[in-house]
């Protein structure tokens, strides 16, 4: 019994590590490295919305808008998430973009607003056809970044 009780505390310490692991993949290096590079020709507003997401969660972002503003909308995630889909809402939950209705499925979206408003950003990781038993997880970040009309 007590073998028992240390394999599962071994276990049980090796998730924990692993999950740390993952959350430090999750970082502002990961954002850095793999994802600010798709943010240009716009200058990222500085704000870093990441975290890590299991296959089939949803999350959902406030952001604020500026009038007068192009704006660049990137979700970013690591390759073993699959094809992640968002959506951009206005604060009465009308879509305005979703990117798995768009051509190609874009990880981003560039767009303009007229009036200064706050939207919502909904992401959601797929949940991949074969699993193995084994529930895919990563780091997803949410980019903005802008530039003068």
């Amino acid at each position: 019994m007590k073998l028992k009780n240390r394999c599962f505390s071994a276990i049980f310490a090796v998730l924990i590590l692993s999950a740390g692991a993952v959350s430090a993949q999750c970082s502002k290096s990961f954002v850095k490295k793999q994802c600010m590079p798709k943010i240009s020709p716009f200058t990222s507003n500085g704000q870093l919305n990441s975290t890590v997401m299991l296959a089939g969660q949803t999350a959902e972002l406030m952001l604020n808008f500026s009038a007068g503003l192009n704006y660049r909308l990137l979700i970013c995630s690591q390759e073993v998430l699959g094809a992640v889909e968002f959506k951009l809402m206005d604060k009465d939950r009308n879509v305005l973009f979703h990117n798995m209705q768009a051509k190609g499925k874009p990880d981003f979206w560039d767009f303009n607003v007229k009036t200064t408003q706050q939207f919502i950003v909904e992401v959601t990781i797929p949940v991949p056809t074969k699993t193995n038993g084994i529930i895919p997880s990563g780091c997803v970040s949410v980019l903005v970044g802008f530039k003068e009309k």
